[in-house]
């Protein structure tokens, strides 16, 4: 077990953190770069706490952000029976109309909706996010 421990942590990092496809997930969540972002398709169990952890996570160790910065919903989910489960995250605003979070549960269906990369942070105790 430890071997193939050892084997994925150095596959890994040899692999580099170029992009989203090199961000390995848990198995619940699968990651596609965006533009200033990132879209996440899955489920972490945690509901849109859970996401918003894995969009900032992403955030911070892909693209460099700093935790002041503000994360937006680009792409969000469809609403209804058999919709995707996938939500685009962004850095950049632009053509968004920014709406800040207060009630996190519905956030994720409104494009726009944004909070800051330290406050979705906050949420992530409770989540098993992909390994670096």
């Amino acid at each position: 077990m430890i071997r193939c421990t050892t084997f994925a942590l150095i596959a890994m990092l040899a692999a580099g953190p170029s992009s989203a496809s090199n961000y390995i997930s848990d198995g619940s969540l699968e990651f596609a770069p965006l533009p200033d972002g990132v879209q996440i398709t899955g489920n972490t169990g945690r509901g849109a706490r859970g996401t918003w952890c894995a969009a900032a996570d992403y955030a911070v160790n892909r693209l460099d952000a700093r935790r002041s910065q503000k994360l937006y919903v680009s792409e969000p989910l469809a609403k209804g029976l058999g919709r995707s489960s996938a939500v685009g995250f962004t850095l950049n605003p632009a053509s968004l109309t920014p709406s800040n979070v207060f009630i996190v549960g519905g956030s994720l269906t409104r494009r726009g909706s944004a909070m800051t990369i330290s406050h979705a942070l906050a949420f992530c105790p409770d989540v098993t996010l992909p390994i670096r």
